[in-house]
C-alpha cells in the first residue's frame, strides 16, 4: 500500500503544484482497498479523478464500486 499512499499524496499535491501521477498505480491501490474493505470517503474523489484521467470502462466501474462501498460504510456507521 505504500506505493498507493505515495501516489495519493502526489495526486493531492498535483492539484496544488501540477506534479505528475501514475494513475495506474492509484487505480491498483484502490482495487486493493476495495478488496480489503478499507475504502474511505476521500477514496471516492480519488477514484473519480482516476476514472477521468484514464477514461477506461474499467476505471469508471472501479469508481462506481468505490462510491457504492463508501456509501455502504457510511450507512453502516449511521445505523450503529
Amino acid at each position: 500500500m505504500s506505493k498507493y499512499n505515495e501516489h495519493v499524496e502526489a495526486l493531492l499535491a498535483q492539484q496544488a503544484k501540477g506534479k505528475g501521477v501514475n494513475f495506474r498505480v492509484v487505480e491498483s491501490g484502490l482495487k486493493q482497498k476495495l478488496q480489503e474493505g478499507t475504502i474511505e470517503q476521500q477514496d471516492v474523489a480519488i477514484a473519480m479523478q482516476v476514472a477521468r484521467a484514464l477514461g477506461s470502462i474499467e476505471s469508471k466501474v472501479l469508481y462506481a464500486n468505490v462510491k457504492r462501498a463508501s456509501q455502504q460504510e457510511h450507512e453502516t456507521q449511521q445505523t450503529e
